[in-house]
């Protein structure tokens, strides 16, 4: 599970293991524990739902699932919130005790909890960071370690991040979207476009309203864009379908409304344009010296990274091959737990050594 590859033992820095290390990926729609277990992982995932008095949202009823289940359908005193919006935590208290729930799943209760590394968003400020680390430390953990979710998914996703040719990750989150340039094991270059998955699955609400003058549930949005959903591209992709049954704005009873991919391709396009604009960006910083390697090492993580054509498109648009995640939903989470176990590999002098 090493981060550089194999090397001899005297060159691997001395450490002692904590065996109860967990990689967590705070993510804004769900929160992913990866536990270290020999050379696999033990992977957990709960929604990133709290539920809170309506009079006192410091005062937490119900987290993950259960909370997950309350969305939309709380009583007038009760309200089921998300603690993170856009990658960025908006409440502590909320996000402390969706922490000390994952916390709580990923170790046994006979075992106290050791280190922890969170994953959170490239561009977070030092504030961000900060909580980040607050919020592991009050829930619990010894040692508390914050990287950026792009590098995470690198490692996880097992690219060759210490090689000095470039390696690319774009991680379509829920709350936004990181496209990070890493080159001897650390990152070069990030750029976060605040725009993900939440985006697309309102925008989808919001067509079906303007379309078929019926209101959906987000939960519905959500599930036909995982099923049915594309990205518009130059090549023919079959047009699925899903029907989901809404709330008619005329007549305030229930009306079935049919959501085809070509409709979810119109919610995707304002987030892809912006992703695109995103990596022009990026290839514009870019030094020739890391292009070929991002050519050959590109690849798309997060829940979105799933929809149909969207390799394609970047194909057409930017011209870098991208290569989808075999496990886009656990792979930053992965990343977080390499880390956990192994966390010495980070510092320079460690990863300059591992490339000789």
């Amino acid at each position: 599970m090493s981060i550089f590859g194999d090397n001899d033992d005297n060159e691997k820095p001395q450490q002692s293991v904590v065996r109860n290390s967990l990689g967590i990926d705070l993510g804004t729609l769900n929160t992913v524990i990866a536990k270290p277990s020999g050379d696999k992982f033990d992977l957990y995932q709960i929604p990133s739902v709290v539920a809170v008095k309506k009079d006192d949202h410091s005062s937490i009823l119900a987290v993950g699932e259960e909370a997950k289940r309350m969305l939309g359908r709380t009583p007038e005193d009760i309200i089921a919130v998300r603690p993170l919006k856009k990658g960025v935590i908006e409440n502590i208290i909320q996000a402390q005790s969706l922490l000390i729930r994952a916390i709580q799943i990923g170790i046994n209760d006979d075992e106290t909890v050791g280190r922890i590394v969170i994953g959170i968003p490239g561009d977070s400020s030092e504030v961000e960071k900060n909580a980040a680390e607050e919020i592991g430390r009050k829930a619990g953990a010894s040692e508390v370690i914050v990287i950026s979710e792009g590098l995470a998914a690198a490692i996880g996703a097992g690219l060759p991040i210490a090689e000095p040719h470039g390696t690319m990750i774009i991680d379509l989150g829920a709350g936004s979207t990181d496209l990070v340039v890493i080159s001897l094991g650390g990152i070069t270059d990030i750029e976060t476009v605040r725009y993900g998955g939440d985006d697309i699955d309102n925008r989808i609400v919001d067509l079906i309203a303007e379309k078929y003058n019926v209101a959906i549930g987000i939960h519905d949005a959500e599930n036909a864009k995982m099923e049915v959903g594309m990205v518009h591209c130059s090549q023919t992709l079959e047009n699925l379908s899903v029907e989901v049954i809404g709330k008619s704005l005329e007549t305030n009873r229930p009306k079935k409304v049919v959501i085809d991919s070509m409709l979810v391709a119109d919610a995707v396009e304002f987030v892809i344009q912006n992703i695109l604009d995103g990596l022009n960006i990026i290839l514009e910083r870019m030094s020739p010296d890391l292009i070929m390697g991002v050519y050959k090492n590109t690849v798309a993580v997060g829940g979105s990274s799933r929809l149909r054509g969207l390799k394609e498109r970047i194909y057409d648009e930017i011209e870098i091959p991208v290569t989808i995640s075999d496990d886009p939903m656990t792979v930053v989470a992965k990343g977080t737990a390499i880390v956990a176990a192994e966390p010495l590999a980070l510092e320079p002098e460690v990863r300059l050594k591992a490339m000789k």
